[in-house]
């Protein structure tokens, strides 16, 4: 065999070896299924549900956040999504309070230029996630009480309810506007439970998608479920006192219906 064709042969060896070398070095990832649906410690169901909006029936979290980043770049304030994703869960005005400490002399317009950015090029696209009005219904058919409690203004409350179409099966609505103090306030927990009647807090149940909302539940006496559609992980969630934690609405609802199924 001519030298050249050798020296092609062995390299051509020589880089198959390594390209199999390669192969059987790499990491090998498997699925499984069932670790999305872990069990978990059947549900015990309640009179009444209290539900977060913005990341627990509406899918607002991801959107939202890029919304923060757009808007603070233009004022030179460059923040990660993940910078920004442990504040989600409370309002505009406190975000902004947490993030800048010292006093912002742009904030008010750092403010009212999210807020415009937020209705005019986000909300409009906004939409609720499957199977939320569906769990809704389940609820309401089971004979619970239900409210709405969200910290964002009626405009966007308004929004989210088009996109939810399950008005027929909630009582109540509380936004922005009613209250005082948002998350981890208890202020919209409490103030939901009072427009339902509700005497014992013990009857209800607090569903969101951040540790905020847990704690706002504690506050106001009332047990949390967790969703982990607004991105937090299941341990945060539990250990900001959530009773449970789930997939989704999906999951909670299917939950709710077979107490030992998996969240």
């Amino acid at each position: 065999m001519p030298v050249a064709r050798r020296i092609r042969r062995r390299g051509w060896m020589n880089a198959a070896k390594r390209a199999s070398q390669l192969e059987t070095s790499r990491p090998i990832v498997r699925h499984f299924p069932a670790a999305r649906a872990r069990a978990v410690t059947p549900v015990e169901k309640a009179s009444v549900y209290v539900f977060d909006v913005e990341g627990t029936l509406v899918d607002t979290v991801l959107p939202a956040l890029n919304c923060w980043c757009q808007t603070l770049e233009e004022f030179g304030l460059v923040y990660r999504t993940a910078d920004l994703h442990r504040f989600s869960g409370l309002d505009a005005q406190e975000v902004l309070e947490r993030l800048l400490p010292q006093r912002h002399a742009a904030e008010e317009f750092i403010l009212s230029k999210f807020v415009h950015r937020f209705r005019s090029e986000v909300l409009p696209a906004i939409r609720a996630f499957p199977g939320a009005r569906e769990l809704l219904a389940t609820l309401k058919r089971g004979g619970a009480k239900i409210a709405l409690a969200t910290c964002c203004d009626p405009e966007e409350l308004a929004h989210y309810r088009n996109s939810l179409n399950a008005d027929d099966c909630i009582d109540v609505f509380v936004s922005g506007d009613d209250i005082r103090r948002g998350k981890p306030h208890p202020d919209l927990v409490t103030t939901a439970l009072k427009r339902l009647g509700v005497a014992h807090p013990g009857e209800a149940v607090f569903v969101g998608d951040t540790p905020y909302d847990a704690e706002a539940a504690h506050r106001a006496g009332v047990r949390s479920f967790g969703m982990l559609s607004g991105h937090f992980s299941r341990a945060d969630l539990l250990a900001a006192g959530c009773a449970a934690a789930f997939l989704d609405v999906k999951s909670l609802d299917q939950a709710l219906a077979e107490p030992a199924a998996a969240a």
